[in-house]
């Protein structure tokens, strides 16, 4: 696939999980050749988060922050899915 290609195939992705389609846009995504790549690597996290494939989108997000360290975008969802994970409610534990 050239760079063109590769990058209309991941605006695509992007739009597709902006409007809600994730199913479509993990099909896409997944007939790609992995790419060494910022923007890759946050559709990629996205796209496990959408599945709640948390160690998945944890190492995507972690390889974008290896590129680009003040990404903020990576920060905050590496943020978020840390809070879901360590959401505890006491209120479970006591019937």
């Amino acid at each position: 696939m050239e760079n063109i290609e590769i990058e209309n195939s991941l605006k695509v992705i992007e739009d597709l999980l902006k409007t809600e389609k994730a199913e479509q846009a993990r099909k896409l995504f997944e007939e790609l050749e992995e790419q060494n790549s910022v923007r890759y690597f946050l559709l990629k996290g996205k796209i496990e988060q959408k599945y709640q494939n948390w160690g998945e989108a944890i190492n995507a997000f972690s390889r974008v922050l290896d590129m680009e360290p003040g990404n903020t975008e990576a920060i905050n969802n590496l943020h978020l899915i840390k809070n879901i994970l360590n959401f505890w409610n006491p209120d479970l534990l006591n019937p």
